[in-house]
């Protein structure tokens, strides 16, 4: 593990057990039977029951264990050992067969011997990755043949501006610097008021063309790319484009799916 992901691996072993205790993620809901994806991911996935289902950076799991109650055969990677750890909790909490593995996205193809029917990633993920090339391989060998690989996402450009009195202003490059950005914070979007021991964290940013082109090189045909503006933020909330009684017409959020070949 490189000293970058070391770093953002830190901040997640101290975030996750806030998170699972926090409102925004309502674990007494899921336990209740709440299921914590969203419609537009069930859509634009589709059929999962009888599929083996991989979840690449599945935090601690909700997502994880709620594709499990729609029938899928389910494997969570995260490189977080706290939140493998409630992974494996909630999954025999809520009686849940489901296998749960730490280790950093980039090896996941090395710690699991087998392929796999779907890979799934969702909201939040592709700023903490360094090498995209690296990274969309790892997805293609993942997959067996006729696989899905399905990426649910905040856009890059809204990663990169955050609104202000005066409006729009951009706080970081929009293309692709192998030198991370450093963010030095307490807490979360989930635990805003939270103190932290480890206050700092490394992210880069990846264009959308940046993105769809590693994973065609990788092997994986893209069915789709959707993005969805900020307009209709109000489906999957992202703080930088509050918008408030103002209109943008910025995109918030992108999806896209594809086939290994």
């Amino acid at each position: 593990m490189d000293s970058h992901t070391a770093v953002n691996q830190r901040v997640w072993d101290e975030l996750t057990p806030l998170h699972a205790s926090s409102s925004h993620y309502d674990v007494k809901a899921f336990l209740q039977g709440e299921s914590k994806l969203g419609d537009l991911e069930i859509e634009e996935v589709g059929e999962v029951a009888g599929k083996r289902l991989l979840h690449l950076m599945c935090h601690f799991g909700m997502d994880t264990l709620s594709w499990a109650q729609r029938g899928a055969q389910v494997t969570g990677v995260d490189f977080s050992s706290e939140a493998i750890g409630i992974a494996r909790q909630l999954a025999e909490q809520v009686q849940t067969k489901a296998q749960f593995v730490c280790c950093d996205v980039l090896q996941a193809a090395d710690y699991l011997d087998e392929t796999f029917d779907i890979v799934f990633k969702s909201k939040g993920v592709m700023m903490w990755i360094q090498d995209l090339s690296a990274w969309a391989d790892t997805c293609a060998r993942l997959l067996k043949p006729g696989g899905v690989f399905y990426l649910l996402d905040y856009h890059p450009l809204a990663n990169s501006v955050t609104q202000t009195e005066d409006g729009l202003k951009l706080h970081r490059s929009y293309f692709y610097s192998p030198e991370p950005t450093v963010v030095v914070a307490d807490g979360s979007y989930a635990v805003p008021d939270a103190v932290l021991e480890n206050k700092e964290s490394r992210e880069w940013t990846h264009t959308l063309g940046d993105i769809v082109t590693a994973l065609i090189q990788a092997g994986i045909e893209i069915d789709f790319l959707h993005e969805f503006p900020a307009a209709e933020a109000y489906l999957m909330p992202i703080p930088q484009l509050d918008t408030g009684s103002a209109r943008y017409d910025l995109p918030a959020m992108f999806s896209v799916r594809g086939v290994r070949r």
